[in-house]
């Protein structure tokens, strides 16, 4: 059986996909990376606006090089459709100026889907593909660093179920800290865009919940 780790961070509904098709899922933090699929292999995963607020923040290239060093094999899914979120941005020139150096200083494979469905598919295929090849048991290898005052409020958000990175840091400027997020009422969580009803109210019932 195919087995992928998976970063809990990650939305539930990959996880779900991957069980859907036979998949081993086993979810845990994962840094760096967010699907390791063998001991050299690990993927980044980011939407398409969650990849330009990684490259305008500056911290694209500080994950793509942990992410290096820490496996031989590293590889990064840009999710979305490319092409309309070109047509929102100011400079799309810095998105071909970044795929650039990824592929040609990094030397990282970089391959865009253009929905969750594909995205799963592309992490099946290869972790086959990988897994026929060695039968090496799955090791994670940690490249810890020390996060910025904004990369821990970033990455505290990110815990709620659903809210990647850039939904988080829309939070975030919403709310002004991580505890007002928190705090926030769904209807609240409503107004900050991209945040829905259901979404809410995962958001509130996870915080809302009795410890066990």
């Amino acid at each position: 059986m195919v087995k992928i780790v998976v970063d809990s961070r990650e939305p539930d509904v990959i996880a779900v996909l991957l069980l859907q098709l036979g998949v081993e899922v086993e979810r845990k933090p994962v840094t760096p990376g967010d699907y390791i699929l063998s001991s050299e292999c690990a993927v980044e995963r980011k939407t398409t606006q969650d990849f330009f607020n990684s490259l305008f923040s500056g911290r694209l290239f500080d994950q793509v090089e942990r992410l290096k060093e820490a496996y031989a094999k590293p590889l990064m899914i840009i999710e979305g459709n490319v092409g309309e979120e070109l047509e929102n941005r100011l400079n799309p020139r810095a998105f071909w100026g970044a795929l650039l150096k990824l592929q040609m200083d990094y030397n990282l494979p970089t391959i865009n889907t253009y929905n969750t469905l594909q995205t799963v598919d592309l992490l099946v295929t290869l972790a086959k593909r990988l897994q026929q090849q060695s039968k090496e048991p799955i090791k994670l290898r940690h490249k810890p660093k020390i996060l910025s005052e904004r990369e821990r409020q970033i990455y505290a958000v990110c815990g709620l179920p659903g809210i990647g990175e850039g939904l988080a840091i829309k939070l975030l400027s919403h709310f002004g800290s991580v505890r007002r997020v928190f705090s926030a009422s769904k209807a609240e969580l409503m107004k900050v865009e991209g945040i829905g009803e259901v979404k809410a109210d995962r958001i509130t019932k996870l915080l809302d919940a009795q410890f066990t």
